[in-house]
């Protein structure tokens, strides 16, 4: 769901490739490229996606690592988010400076005139099937995934997995942040001494941090819930061999196919209701002029009848 939202953002229609020689529109070749998902404007979904994640760390940092019994157990635990919260920010600032774009591999204007090129780049870069022109970012990406408006950047063959790590990194920080904080709280329920020693040292009664600890464990479970379907998501498309993109379109096309295989089969119902009507008209015809001509002899017949019953009659006379 997530990846279908984000793709729609680039809108597909407009990465209808044309023959060379038809001139791009001039809306498109007027508006500035946008570089990387931190050129202006910033989209409120990527600030709000930003504010997310940084809160649920705060919550980790605030509400986890400082109740952690001391000792190797609390020592991994911030060893382990901090290291993965490291690869998780770095991977997302790579996702959101690179350029998706790929340097062009030929010289276009040597190519066949044959070959389609995209009618909105006024280089006319050359189209594959893999290639798409993202009308938010103004230019064609290659290999390309989908338009995140989250990280306000399109994602493509330069930086798709760097985002695939991204959102790997965010689904086990969740679920690390989940898993350690219930199990605090279920020591603490049960007054293991290490984490109630570590309550009763802050500012917290016993009562206090449960509710509170429970309370914020709305923001990774709110991220898991949203990140983590996207992560399912992008491992079967990897599975199967496509991009989201292709995998949309390969959908609207399967869409377009059944309803066009549903009006084929409506049209057929009708032709062959229509030659029963025909049918069924036809036989009636041909009941009715059987009818006519039956009637037709009878009358006949009787006519003659009468005409010879009237002479036998004048004969007698």
């Amino acid at each position: 769901g997530a990846a279908a939202r984000e793709t729609s953002e680039g809108g597909e229609r407009g990465a209808l490739p044309s023959l060379n020689g038809i001139s791009p529109p001039l809306a498109s070749m007027n508006r500035s490229v946008r570089v990387n998902g931190f050129q202006s404007p910033l989209t409120t979904q990527q600030i709000m996606a930003f504010a997310l994640v940084l809160s649920s760390s705060a919550c980790a940092f605030g509400l986890l690592f400082p109740f952690a019994p001391k000792g190797a157990e609390r020592q991994a635990l911030i060893s382990t988010y901090s290291f993965l919260f490291v690869v998780g920010f770095a991977a997302m600032i790579y996702t959101e400076v690179v350029d998706p774009v790929r340097k062009q591999a030929c010289d276009v204007g040597a190519l066949d005139r044959n070959r389609l090129v995209c009618q909105y780049c006024d280089n006319e870069k050359e189209m594959k099937s893999t290639t798409k022109h993202c009308h938010l970012c103004n230019k064609c990406i290659s290999h390309f995934d989908h338009h995140c408006i989250f990280l306000n950047t399109c994602v493509g063959a330069r930086n798709y997995w760097s985002f695939f790590l991204l959102i790997t990194t965010i689904v086990i920080l969740q679920i690390l942040h989940i898993c350690y904080q219930i199990q605090l709280l279920v020591r603490l329920g049960d007054d293991n001494s290490a984490v109630v020693d570590r309550v009763d040292a802050s500012a917290l009664t016993k009562e206090a941090y449960m509710a509170l600890a429970g309370v914020f464990l709305v923001f990774p479970v709110v991220v898991l819930a949203s990140v983590g379907s996207l992560l399912a998501f992008h491992i079967y498309i990897k599975s199967i061999g496509t991009t989201t993109f292709l995998w949309i379109k390969a959908k609207r096309r399967m869409r377009l196919e059944h309803k066009n295989a549903a009006a084929e089969r409506k049209r057929e119902m009708q032709r062959t209701e229509e030659e029963e009507r025909q049918k069924i008209s036809a036989e009636q015809q041909q009941a009715d002029q059987k009818n006519l001509a039956e009637r037709f002899v009878t009358d006949v017949t009787q006519v003659s009848e009468g005409i010879n019953a009237q002479k036998l009659q004048e004969t007698n006379v």
